[in-house]
Parts: structure tokens; C-alpha cells; sequence
């Protein structure tokens, strides 16, 4: 049983290709699309499909080991319903693919699914993810491709940044704060980030 799962829910230019051989794939909305493009086989395709045509619903039902089509009116985001069914089919590690939209408020989602359901967000310009509390290293030739670093914190905390372009320490940050933002790597340097809470990591291009 797969226990790694990659949710795709947009288009992207990202390669998938590394996760076909051991990652349970699902594919929501027009991230079914961008799968079947790209050649990779879903596991699962679960949404509403209000965003895709009749023609390219018919195709997503054709390509799919599973299919679930949910009700437009509904508790929860797709987004959501495909993290929850990953956790209910036994995920232990969530990669998340979404990208920017016009809408503000479903963009604050990444926060949510981050730090409550523990998931990687990726698109073709950010990489974001929880830091648990303690003592983090960020890989710089992991992550040498972002230009800035992010620290959101969901709760207060201390946090020391050492070893990045702007290093402090035991900086109080509250809730939402913004004063641990857009921070860069020394290049060929390790970051190491410590935080009496945790925070979200935001790498973005």
C-alpha cells in the first residue's frame, strides 16, 4: 500500500514523472487534466468538476482507476475532500499542487492545509510547508531555485534564523505577523531556523 500521495488540482509545467512509480496520485478539477497531459495515471479523480467541459469530464472518467464526482453543494472544498480521502486511504506524506487564483479567500487555503493537514504546497513558483518547533535546516542546494524565504507563523513564537541574508535572534513574532518575510539564501550555505512553535516555510521565486 502507497502511503506517499501527490494531489494535483491545477496546470502546471511541473514534471511529475517522479512520483508515478511510488506515490498514490489524485487528480481534482483541472489538475485531471494536467495529469492525463502529461501522461501519468491517476489513481483517483474526485471533485465537483464544475471547471472542466462534458467532452474532458468523459476523458478524466476514461483515464482514472477510480472516479468520484461530488455534489457542487458541500461542506468542504475539493481541495479538502482529496486531503481527508488521503488520509482515510492511509497517506503519511501529502504533496499538494495549486497555484494562485483571482480569489483571495481560496488562496488562504494553503495556510490551512499546511499547517493543519501537514502537507507540501508546490507550484511552478513555491514550495511551502510546516516547520515543526525546534531546531530546522534548509537545504540550499534543495532549494537554491527560490529567491525568498518566508516565515508565517500561525501561533506566537521565538524564532532564530541563522546562516540566511537576515539573521536574528529569539525574534517574537504573533500570530499572522509579517516581520519574518522575504528573507534569501547565502549561496552554498545551509539555513537553520529554530522556533518555539510552529511556522510555515514559504520558498517562492
Amino acid at each position: 500500500m502507497k502511503t506517499k500521495f501527490l494531489i494535483v488540482t491545477c496546470e502546471t509545467q511541473l514534471d511529475f514523472s517522479y512520483y508515478q512509480k511510488d506515490f498514490f496520485i489524485i487528480g481534482v478539477e483541472r489538475g485531471c487534466l494536467d495529469l492525463i497531459g502529461k501522461n501519468i495515471k491517476m489513481d483517483l479523480a474526485v471533485s465537483d468538476f464544475d471547471q472542466v467541459l462534458a467532452s474532458e469530464l468523459t476523458q478524466i472518467q476514461e483515464q482514472a482507476k477510480s472516479f468520484e464526482k461530488l455534489d457542487c453543494q458541500k461542506d468542504n472544498l475539493d481541495g479538502t475532500y482529496a486531503i481527508k480521502k488521503a488520509y482515510e486511504l492511509g497517506a503519511t506524506e501529502i504533496v499538494f499542487v495549486a497555484k494562485p487564483t483571482n480569489r483571495v479567500d481560496m488562496n488562504l487555503t494553503i495556510l490551512e492545509y499546511c499547517y493543519k493537514y501537514h502537507v507540501k504546497f508546490l507550484n511552478d513558483n513555491t514550495v511551502a510547508y510546516c516547520l515543526g518547533k525546534g531546531t530546522s535546516t534548509l537545504s540550499f542546494a534543495q532549494y537554491q531555485g527560490y529567491t525568498y524565504i518566508t516565515f508565517f507563523p500561525v501561533h506566537e513564537t521565538l524564532l532564530t534564523i541563522s546562516g540566511l541574508k537576515y539573521n536574528i535572534e529569539d525574534l517574537h513574532l504573533l500570530p499572522n505577523s509579517t516581520r519574518a518575510f522575504s528573507n534569501e539564501f547565502i549561496p552554498n550555505t545551509a539555513g537553520k531556523i529554530t522556533t518555539t512553535k510552529p511556522v510555515l516555510v514559504i520558498f517562492n521565486k
